[in-house]
Parts: C-alpha cells; sequence; structure tokens
C-alpha cells in the first residue's frame, strides 16, 4: 500500500517557472515568426499574380 502512495505523488509540475517562461517566449517568437511567413507568402504570391497578368495582357 505504501508503494501506490509513492507512485501517486509524482511532481504536479514538469517545468520550473522559469522554464515555463522561457517556452512561453518560445512560442510567442514561433507565432510571429509563422506570421510573418504566412505574409511573405501572401506577397509573394500578389507579386506573381500581378507579373503573370502583366504578361498575360501584354
Amino acid at each position: 500500500m505504501a508503494a501506490g502512495k509513492e507512485q501517486k505523488q509524482a511532481p504536479e509540475r514538469l517545468l520550473t517557472q522559469e522554464q515555463e517562461a522561457l517556452l512561453a517566449l518560445y512560442l510567442q517568437k514561433l507565432d510571429s515568426y509563422f506570421e510573418e511567413l504566412k505574409a511573405s507568402d501572401a506577397i509573394q504570391v500578389e507579386i506573381e499574380t500581378q507579373h503573370l497578368k502583366k504578361i498575360l495582357h501584354t
């Protein structure tokens, strides 16, 4: 019975507060990077579309 109690007393947190803060900052930076990447892709598509329109209309 004592062994069962010891197994249930696992730590509630896997990361320290400092690690959680670093992870949150990392995820925020990663989200920002992906947003910028999506925006640059959209701009690239727009540039290519305008270029193709120009080729087709000349």
